[in-house]
Order: structure tokens, then C-alpha cells, then sequence
């Protein structure tokens, strides 16, 4: 562990130093760059649309998001200091936690940091963000069901929140290894989340919310590579090393977002995510021209025209359509999102079997406002176990549809990570006092790990604090999440507790 924190800290000096001569900008630049998915910044914009008098004008389901325009100026260029972030995580009996981007499902020590620079001019802008782990992976106990405890250090550095682009108007296009979030989930996403680490892609995008006569849209379009690593466990397999039989190297993804903001109902937002996948062999299976080749997620039908020359694609498809209505009078918001993770057999399919290999999101957050204090509540339900329909006709469970290495990228989901056929229920609180820089959150999870799997359900009771502290530009944010499982590992009666601890520390500039 005192290595561990030893090295963390090197970096972290070695970082500051090469920032030091970077000048000083103000907030209008700073607002200029994206927001990272999963930092306390898009927590914040989250919570200010639940008071602010005007309609919200970003959906927070398609992510990561701009507060405003970047200024376009071809005289001198930008370069403004991205912030430090250096996360130390331990867990004591198993690995737990999601979310968590670079960093790996590991029992022990864990080190995540993060820095780097954006930089504009004209048109043109770019973002190195580099992200570096450090796991002491310690052996942890298994089952035949689940955990592969190799043990190991994890030593590795990924390119991280790093970008490439142009802007033209309320367009960007270029490429990028950053994380995406789509959905309006706070705690899950079925497609996109920072679950894993940031993958390869390129991307067009919507870089504000488009203004048409009927109302905002934003959205993404990208193309990505998805990887995987032999040596690790997959999540989508229960924390199991797989065989990988397919003869390919990686996966290549076509996938978008849409939101759609109503004109003539403020707050209201709905949408929709596609992603289809192909080994990297398949790629051609879909046509020869380039559309079909490389941006199939457009081209490619929703439903089976012919169910025998769809499957000889290879092609492993997810889908789901979402909502979230802000209403910032009363402070509440309501969101949902549904998913499916195959394809339908007709029209009658979707109306009669509705819920055959479906998942989905619903959740709501109230704020109340006093006169030193916001006081936040929320609740959030996800549910990707099988339905009751899979006694006639079995679905599987979601992102594990196609191939050996499922909807992952480097063994970690690309959507809800919480586990493999597992539903989760959430319920949190914060306080915020905006005179003294303090804040303090607690949240209880109940996690039912693949509940139809067997006749004994493994659960997760799940109690977490959160305080947080600033001080000028540094925050300090320790938490303690203590899980008591029964019937843990999938063994009947077996009980056990583990203890996660975290301590993230955030250097603004």
C-alpha cells in the first residue's frame, strides 16, 4: 500500500511541475471544454437544473456535455490546465465497485490518476487526459460460479479522456478515447457508461443542443474499437476467464444517441441508443459499400427481414429508448430507459412479448432548498435479469448476446456494471452547504446478483457516507461502503462482509 500511494504521489509532483508555467484562464475558458463523465461537475449541473427558473437546456443523457460553446478565436491559441484526480480504492474481501472507468475489479490496494491539458485554436481543438492504474490485485476468494483470483499487480496507462476534433457551429467531429454516458440514468446506463475504460472512436456530434422550429436535439455518432485482454476475467461472465474461441483480434462498434427536446413541453426530453457490434472479421458482412461496412447502426433494420442471413452477420445488436422530464418549479425530475439487447421478429413480437430480453432504468430526485442547505433525495431501479418470458423462449442475459467477449471493452461492460444479470435498487441523500464548502451523501444498495439463475439469490445490503470538503480550488472526498452479502460467490448460506473504502482528491486550476 505505501508503495501504491508512494508512486501516486511522484506522479502527481511530476504533473504540477510541467503544469506550472500553463497561464492562468478564466471561467468563460474553462467552461469551453467538455465535461468529464462521472465528475462531481456534471453532478453539480445535474442538481442546478432542479432549481434554476429556465428550462434546462442539456439533457445530461448524451455525454459528455458542453456548458457552452467554446470561443472561436484564430489570433492566439487556449491552453488551459485540466484538472488532477488521484483515487485511492481498497476493498477487503472481494472486488466491488462500478463506474470506475480505467480502474479494474480487484480485491485490495488501487490507484487511479489523471491529468493533462485542453487546447484550442480556431476550429480546432485537442485533449490529452491521460489516466494511469495501479492495482495490487490481491487473491480473493472464488466459486465455481464466480471470481478468477490469479492475483498479480496491474500496472497501466491509458490514453484516457484524450480528444482530437474540429467544431463547426453546433457540430464537432474527430476522435477520441473518452468515456460516454448515454441515457438519463444518475446511477446505471444500459449502453454507455464510464463503467469501463474510454475506447477508441471517432465521432460526430452535436457540441450544443441544435435549435429547430420544434424544439433542441443533441446527439452522437460514432465508430469505435472495442479490445479485450486474455489474462483478465470478464465481467459479463461473472468474474470468469473465457476460452476466447473466435478467432479475432477486436470488435468494431456502430452506435448512436438522440435527444429530443419538445418545443411546446419544457423540461421534457426523450431519445433513443443503438449500438451493433462485429468481430473484426465481419466487419464486410454487412455490404461492401461504406455505409453498410462501418456505420450499420443507420443502415441495418430494427427488426429481422430474414432471421437466418441477420445471424450469419455475426452482428450483436442493443438498443433502448429514454425520457427525463426536469421540472425545476417543484424541483423534481423523473427519468426512464428502456432496453432491448435483440432483435424483434416483427411488429406483433414487440407488442406481444414487450418485455423478451429487455432491461430497464427508471428512477427520480427531488431538491429542496432552505436557507443555508440544498438537501437532495433520490431513488433509481435497474433490472437486467431475465423475465418471466424466458421459460418459453430464453434471451439470456444482457451483454452476453454475441461472441465470447459480449458488450465489453478490456473485460469491463460498456453499460451497467454493477454485475452480470444483476438488478440493483438505489436510494441516496446529500446535504450541501454552499457557505462553508461542505457537503455529505449516503446511499443504500440492494444488489440481487442473477436472480433466476438459482433457486438461492445472492444479495448485497450495501450502506455508503460520502462527505465531501472544499477549499479553494482542491477538493477531498473519503467514502465508506460497507456490503453485507448472503449467500455470497452463488454458495447457499455462505455469508460474508466487505469493507470498500475510497478517497478521491481533485486539484482544480
Amino acid at each position: 500500500m505505501r508503495s501504491t500511494i508512494r508512486n501516486g504521489i511522484v506522479l502527481i509532483r511530476t504533473i504540477i511541475v510541467l503544469l506550472g508555467g500553463l497561464p492562468s484562464l478564466s471561467p468563460l475558458q474553462l467552461q469551453a471544454q467538455m465535461l468529464i463523465v462521472g465528475s462531481p461537475e456534471e453532478d453539480s449541473l445535474r442538481m442546478a437544473q432542479l432549481s434554476v427558473s429556465d428550462k434546462p437546456l442539456v439533457s445530461m443523457a448524451v455525454r459528455p456535455v458542453e456548458l457552452r460553446p467554446a470561443v472561436i478565436s484564430w489570433k492566439k491559441a487556449q491552453v488551459v490546465a485540466l484538472p488532477i484526480t488521484l483515487i485511492t480504492q481498497y476493498n477487503s474481501h472481494h472486488p466491488f465497485g462500478w463506474n470506475d472507468g480505467a480502474m479494474i475489479p480487484a480485491k485490495g490496494v488501487q490507484t487511479f490518476v489523471r491529468a493533462g491539458v485542453y487546447m484550442s485554436y480556431g476550429i480546432m481543438e485537442v485533449q490529452l487526459a491521460p489516466e494511469w492504474v495501479y492495482a495490487a490485485n490481491s487473491r480473493y476468494d472464488t466459486s465455481v460460479n464466480w471470481g478468477s483470483s490469479a492475483g498479480g499487480v496491474y500496472n497501466k496507462a491509458f490514453p484516457g479522456q484524450s480528444a482530437a476534433g474540429i467544431r463547426v457551429g453546433a457540430v464537432s467531429m474527430g476522435v477520441s478515447t473518452q468515456n460516454l454516458w448515454w441515457g438519463p440514468g444518475m446511477r446505471s446506463s444500459l449502453l454507455m457508461s464510464n463503467n469501463a475504460p474510454g475506447f477508441l472512436h471517432a465521432y460526430v456530434r452535436s457540441n450544443r443542443p441544435a435549435k429547430t422550429p420544434i424544439g433542441n436535439f443533441e446527439w452522437q455518432l460514432i465508430g469505435s474499437r472495442l479490445d479485450s485482454d486474455s489474462t483478465r476475467p470478464y465481467e459479463n461472465m461473472n468474474l470468469k476467464l473465457t476460452t476466447e474461441s473466435y478467432p479475432a483480434t477486436w470488435r468494431y462498434q456502430s452506435a448512436f444517441v438522440v435527444s429530443y427536446q419538445p418545443k411546446w413541453i419544457p423540461g421534457l426530453f426523450v431519445g433513443m441508443t443503438r449500438s451493433l457490434q462485429r468481430y473484426q472479421k465481419d466487419i464486410g458482412f454487412g455490404g461492401n459499400n461504406f455505409l453498410k461496412k462501418y456505420v450499420p447502426v443507420l443502415t441495418k433494420a430494427f427488426q429481422k427481414k430474414n432471421e437466418q442471413n441477420d445471424d450469419a452477420e455475426n452482428t450483436d445488436q442493443l438498443a433502448s429508448f429514454f425520457f427525463r422530464w426536469v421540472m425545476p418549479k417543484s424541483g423534481w425530475e423523473f427519468y426512464g430507459e428502456w432496453g432491448y439487447n435483440d432483435y424483434k421478429q416483427n411488429i406483433r413480437d414487440y407488442a406481444m412479448d414487450a418485455t423478451h430480453s429487455a432491461a430497464y432504468i427508471f428512477g427520480a430526485s427531488k431538491l429542496i432548498k432552505t436557507g443555508k442547505h440544498q438537501i437532495l433525495f433520490g431513488i433509481e431501479t435497474l433490472k437486467q435479469s431475465e423475465t418471466p418470458s424466458n421459460l418459453l423462449r430464453g434471451a439470456g442475459n444482457w451483454y452476453v448476446h454475441g461472441g465470447d467477449n459480449g458488450y465489453t471493452h478490456y473485460n469491463q461492460i460498456l453499460g451497467a456494471g454493477v454485475g452480470y444479470g444483476t438488478d440493483l435498487q438505489s436510494i441516496w441523500g446529500r446535504i450541501i452547504n454552499a457557505q462553508s464548502n461542505f457537503s455529505i451523501a449516503w446511499q443504500f444498495q440492494l444488489i440481487s446478483h442473477d436472480p433466476n439463475r438459482f433457486s438461492y439469490q445472492w444479495i448485497d445490503y450495501c450502506w455508503n457516507i460520502q462527505p465531501m470538503w472544499k477549499k479553494n480550488e482542491l477538493s477531498f472526498s473519503p467514502s465508506i461502503n460497507l456490503i453485507q452479502s448472503r449467500n455470497s460467490l452463488f454458495i447457499e448460506g455462505r455469508r460474508n462482509s466487505n469493507l470498500n473504502l475510497r478517497m478521491t482528491l481533485i486539484k482544480q486550476f
